[in-house]
């Protein structure tokens, strides 16, 4: 393997942790472990968390009145929250890795790659800095959502460098540039409204002392239609994308992936309305939107006008 390739690989592993840390992100939130860890970087002023109420600090009461849940010690929301924190650690290792290659490697050839590199060093410190302001917050909704978007930036610079390092063949294809672009913005806006329906549902949900879960949804705002309807939208058009991209052979395998997670997102949405939300259904629905949008900014930059 020649070091190319291997600078490639480690990107598409940067990638691949990127899309784990929002999963462990999503959880977090879903398991509602935010303030399992209520201090920042620390954990109950330890590097490593307490495994159980014996091993909690004397002054251990300071942390637990932060937590807007209980204020009782609990070992699975505490490790929950470290172990997003450790991933999002290792996910920072991974990009200083990259900057040293990616300056030994293309500063004199290809600088783009480093800038790209610096790049995700900073939008990392930032999202780092975003978790710190939500524990501060005392998981702020508004903080929260904020939260993912720096996520998904990172994820379309490490795609710009692996489409930019492999240099795959591109086509040229007008139209379905526009139907590209356009099924991007879609998805973009049905996930901003989906944040606002998720944050709506943390707010009944906290109030509601997070039991009858049942009940969430028939007291969120017009939102939650407004994101079922466009969903239909988003499909239709996804579903366009992936019939155009499957005809180009080199675009087959990203039109197929199109393909499956739309419908993917469509089945784990009509689980989530009318099974009452089962926990496990809302971070697979946020994963599913995070790869789509990113797939089909790779797909953009597969396409050319000419």
């Amino acid at each position: 393997m020649n070091s190319e390739n291997a600078f490639i690989k480690h990107t598409k592993l940067v990638l691949l942790t990127i899309f784990a840390v929002i999963l462990a992100g999503s959880i977090v939130r879903t398991t509602h472990s935010g303030m399992g860890c209520p201090d920042w970087p620390h954990c109950f002023g330890r590097w490593i968390p307490p495994l159980n109420a014996g091993q909690l600090p004397k002054d251990f009461e300071k942390y637990l009145s932060k937590q807007d849940i209980d204020h009782t010690f609990n070992a699975f929301h505490t490790w929950i929250e470290y172990f997003n924190r450790l991933l999002t650690g290792l996910l920072g290792i991974f990009i200083v890795i990259q900057i040293i290659w990616a300056f030994k490697k293309y500063f004199k050839t290809r600088r783009v790659i480093v800038y790209l590199s610096l790049t995700l060093m900073l939008l990392v410190a930032f999202e780092a800095w975003v978790g710190k302001v939500v524990v501060n917050s005392n998981l702020g909704v508004v903080q929260i959502t904020a939260h993912m978007f720096p996520a998904l930036v990172i994820a379309g610079v490490c795609v710009l460098m692996i489409q930019l390092l492999e240099k795959k063949e591109k086509i040229i294809d007008k139209k379905f540039l526009l139907f590209l672009s356009l099924a991007f913005v879609l998805v973009l806006i049905q996930i901003v409204i989906g944040t606002e329906v998720r944050s709506e549902v943390d707010n009944i949900s906290k109030a509601m002392h997070y039991v009858d879960r049942a009940s969430w949804l028939k007291n969120v705002s017009s939102y939650l239609q407004t994101h079922e309807v466009f969903a239909w939208i988003v499909a239709f058009s996804c579903i366009l994308v992936a019939g155009k991209a499957v005809a180009h052979k080199p675009l087959q395998k990203n039109g197929l992936l199109v393909l499956i997670l739309i419908m993917a997102e469509i089945f784990l949405g009509l689980i989530m309305t009318q099974l009452h939300m089962p926990a496990f259904a809302q971070p697979l629905h946020l994963l599913g939107s995070s790869i789509l949008i990113v797939t089909l900014f790779s797909l953009m930059l597969r396409v050319r006008f000419k």
